[in-house]
């Protein structure tokens, strides 16, 4: 296991149970305990943890870190199954687009072992996660930062890398409003996304079944525009039966 992939895998422990000790870590992985403290070093330099005396705690949830990390803990099961579905969809020798979101971090996690895939990515935490992953050459989209997403606004669907057309883009939502419209409470994160849409042949949407019949203000794009939604088989029947008539498939985990 990479460097980069244990200290994911760390905090994601630490997501699930708030503490974590560097002695259990260090068996956990197969590494020593020196190991383990300079990993807790960076990752509390970073302001993904904090370090204390003989492991580490979650950061307090009023940083911008720390909230992403709570949406990740955010239906965690569902957001997995999701993630795994969709990453069966990826095969060698593609070009692929990831928004950002944590949904779409559970993806970048779940890769299969690839051979030249270029990925292009708003969400500089995936971009970080996925960097030194063998055939893989990542690409981050250009744009304003957007802290609470972790990631960055594109403005112009043509300028980012080298104006790429991808095989298949993998969307998030903030939510989907009953008109089945992706929305967003803010409008430069809604163009932000149309312009994704844009690049890709192929486009895939993955949200779970809290994110619909959501009303927010800025439209992003319309689901009649997708390929493919991925979600959880907790959506309501009803909802589900108006979504079965969309036209678009929908795969339920």
């Amino acid at each position: 296991m990479l460097a980069q992939q244990r200290r994911q895998q760390i905090l994601l422990e630490l997501q699930r149970s708030g503490q974590i000790r560097t002695g259990q870590l260090a068996e956990d992985f197969g590494v020593s305990e020196v190991t383990i403290r300079s990993d807790l070093e960076l990752l509390d330099a970073q302001k993904r943890l904090v370090k204390t005396h003989g492991g580490a705690i979650a950061l307090p949830l009023e940083t911008p870190s720390a909230a992403f990390d709570a949406r990740m803990r955010h239906r965690f099961d569902a957001k997995r199954r999701i993630a795994q579905a969709a990453a069966r969809l990826i095969v060698d020798n593609q070009s692929l687009v990831f928004d950002s979101g944590s949904t779409l971090m559970q993806l970048a996690m779940h890769l299969p072992p690839l051979e030249n895939v270029v990925l292009a990515t708003t969400a500089m935490n995936i971009a970080q996660h996925l960097m030194y992953r063998p055939g893989l050459d990542v690409h981050m989209i250009g744009g304003r930062v957007f802290p609470s997403t972790v990631s960055t606004i594109v403005a112009d669907a043509d300028r980012p890398v080298g104006g790429l057309v991808a095989h298949q883009a993998f969307v998030s939502a903030h939510a989907i409003d009953p008109a089945f419209d992706v929305v967003d409470v803010n409008e430069d994160v809604a163009r932000s996304k149309r312009n994704l849409v844009r690049m890709a042949r192929r486009v895939i949407l993955v949200a779970d079944s809290s994110k619909w019949d959501i009303e927010a203000t800025s439209k992003a794009f319309s689901c009649s525009q997708l390929d493919m939604i991925i979600t959880d088989n907790d959506m309501p029947h009803e909802l589900r039966l108006r979504l079965d008539r969309l036209g678009v498939e929908v795969r339920y985990v």
